[in-house]
Order: structure tokens, then sequence, then C-alpha cells
């Protein structure tokens, strides 16, 4: 396995130095970025990475790469997702299934594409920073609708509310 992780690692440095090359071929090659567009490509890294390594409607993308092994944690059921198989396969797979992962080649092709294009890409950037910032809204929602329940004396709430 540890050649498929040395092989990623240069596909990421080699898309990392051919990146910097075109973009300093076009004269576009970055010095500096606005804090509110920092922001917004985290926001919209962070909602892609859950994307992908998460939601169901990216299970196709993750099937053929990850297993999901069910176990028990303090009781409760909890999913494991690891990389399926053996080589390649497995590292793509353990990629997929890490969210922090995903979010490095996430955060390096937002930015890569942000200094390339910056017109075509920003609404993406910027409707996917939004998507993230409701789904940060919405967990925190759920988490004061369960501690509102719990001082409440109602005990701990079950997870589908």
């Amino acid at each position: 396995m540890k050649p498929f992780l040395i092989l990623l690692d240069v596909i990421f440095i080699a898309a990392y130095v051919g990146v910097v090359a075109a973009l300093s071929a076009l004269g576009r090659l970055p010095f500096h970025i606005k804090i509110l567009d920092f922001f917004l490509i985290g926001l919209a890294t962070a909602r892609l990475s859950d994307i992908i390594s998460t939601d169901e409607i990216m299970q196709w993308l993750r099937e053929p790469f990850v297993q999901i092994e069910t176990g028990e944690i303090a009781g409760r059921e909890v999913q494991e997702r690891t990389g399926r198989g053996h080589g390649i396969r497995k590292v793509i797979g353990d990629l997929l299934s890490c969210p922090w992962c995903v979010s490095v080649w996430i955060a390096a092709g937002l930015t890569y594409l942000y200094f390339a294009f910056p017109r075509w890409v920003w609404l993406f950037i910027l409707f996917m920073a939004i998507a993230e910032v409701g789904a940060i809204l919405q967990t925190m929602s759920t988490i004061f609708v369960r501690l509102e329940k719990y001082l409440k004396g109602l005990g701990v709430p079950e997870e589908n509310l």
C-alpha cells in the first residue's frame, strides 16, 4: 500500500507544480487573497468534502472503493468507512472515507480554479459556502433542541428529532 500512498503524494505535488507553472505563465500567480474569498473557499471546501466523503448523493463515487462496517460503541450502532480491497483501490477508498483527507484535495482544487478562472468558479464557491453555512446552522439548531429537551428533564433525546 505504501507505493500507492507515495503515488498519490507525487500526483498532488505534480499538480501543484503544474498549476503554479500555468498560473505563472498566465500572469495569475497569486500573492494575496481577499479575506472574504478565503473564508468562502474554506466553507465551500468543508461542504464539498462532506458531500464527497459522507453524503448519499455521492455513494456511487465511493461504492467501488469504500466498504462500510457496522459496529457498536458505548451501546450505539456506528458505521466505519474504510478502503475496499488492496493497493490503489484501498488507498482511494481510505482517501474518500476521510473528510479531512478529501478536504486537502478539494481545497487545492478550488484554490487552483479560483485563481485560474475566478469569474467561472466564484459563483460555485459562493453557493457551496452558503450551503455549508446552512448545514452549520442546522447542526446548531439540532444541538440546541436536544439541549433544551435535556434541560427540561425530558432525558437524553433520541436521534430522530
